[in-house]
């Protein structure tokens, strides 16, 4: 990237943020000669308001990237602020005034005994990580885990008997993802294996739980799928979209004209990278990243990895489903 006297304050104060960001924040995930490779990949024009480089580099001073400890932090307040307190609620629900506060809080720990939290997906997926961590910071037995496949008796398939659920006393099952963009991967899941599972125990209480979650796929959920509940820990309004027309990255008077050539600049090279969905899956058009993985939702010219005839270097690479 070259400096050009017209927007050196601009690219100065760009970088200075990005910096700060790769020593703080990301983790030193993005160190400045890696940034610099990265943006050499767009073309550099003298007309700032033009400039490739300049419009890709104020989308990465924004984005998004929650490292271990900030993940951990959610995990707790989805057990602590969310799950823990909707089972009180509904508790609370079925005793008389009267309870006493004490013989109430048994009665919640009785029935999270009677609780199982399952990973969304294959256990080589974020899903399992997540759980991982989430029962190291919220102290709970591994006895309150299994996979999907544990649901689910299948060893009377055959005789006549039909499918069955392993363990009956089992009252509600927790399903915990790390985003939810558009709905889609939960929908499937939820016909896959929770519609079966409320044939079989139409009492038992299903709760998909994202740890972020698109206001959009959270409702066609809520609508569409058999989950008693789909909460996110933090919801993602259709400002946190990059270029929608209310997107919060060009709020400022001086900076909302560069909202469509930017797009025009992603989509051209998202184009290239991901025909199919070149401003993230489903037209995700997120600019966020985590730890452990950066989801396809967010832009591609982030996080796609390309060695072919159209090479490609992300700045937060994406590790991507591998299928033989």
């Amino acid at each position: 990237m070259r400096s050009s006297p017209s927007h050196d304050p601009i690219t100065d104060e760009l970088q200075s943020k990005i910096k700060t960001l790769h020593g703080s924040i990301w983790e030193r995930r993005a160190d400045w000669p890696d940034v610099l490779a990265w943006l050499n990949q767009f073309e550099e024009r003298d007309d700032p308001d033009a400039d490739e480089q300049l419009q890709v580099l104020r989308l990465l001073s924004n984005f998004m990237y929650f490292g271990v400890n900030e993940i951990r932090a959610l995990l707790r307040s989805l057990f602590r602020d969310t799950f823990r307190p909707q089972v009180a609620k509904e508790v609370r629900s079925k005793l008389d005034p009267s309870t006493a506060l004490g013989e109430a809080g048994r009665l919640v720990d009785e029935e999270l005994r009677r609780t199982r939290f399952v990973p969304l997906g294959n256990p080589s997926e974020s899903s399992a990580l997540l759980l991982y961590y989430f029962r190291q910071e919220n102290g709970l037995p591994k006895d309150l885990f299994l996979h999907g496949s544990d649901i689910f008796d299948l060893t009377s398939i055959g005789s006549g008997a039909g499918l069955g659920v392993q363990d009956s006393n089992i009252s509600r099952y927790v399903f915990i993802d790390d985003l939810c963009g558009s709905g889609k991967q939960g929908l499937e899941y939820s016909d896959r294996v929770v519609k079966p599972l409320k044939g079989i125990s139409p009492a038992a209480k299903a709760y998909y739980y994202p740890i972020f979650g698109l206001s959009d796929g959270i409702q066609y959920l809520r609508q569409h799928s058999a989950f008693d509940e789909v909460y996110p820990v933090v919801e993602l309004d259709p400002t946190f979209r990059a270029f929608a027309p209310d997107s919060r990255l060009y709020v400022e008077p001086q900076i909302a004209p560069l909202r469509t050539p930017t797009e025009a600049t992603c989509r051209h090279y998202g184009s290239q990278l991901v025909p199919s969905d070149p401003l993230g899956w489903e037209d995700g058009q997120l600019y966020i990243g985590f730890a452990h993985n950066t989801p396809d939702n967010s832009l591609p010219i982030f996080w796609c990895d390309h060695t072919g005839a159209k090479p490609w270097r992300p700045i937060f690479r994406r590790y991507p489903k591998v299928y033989w």
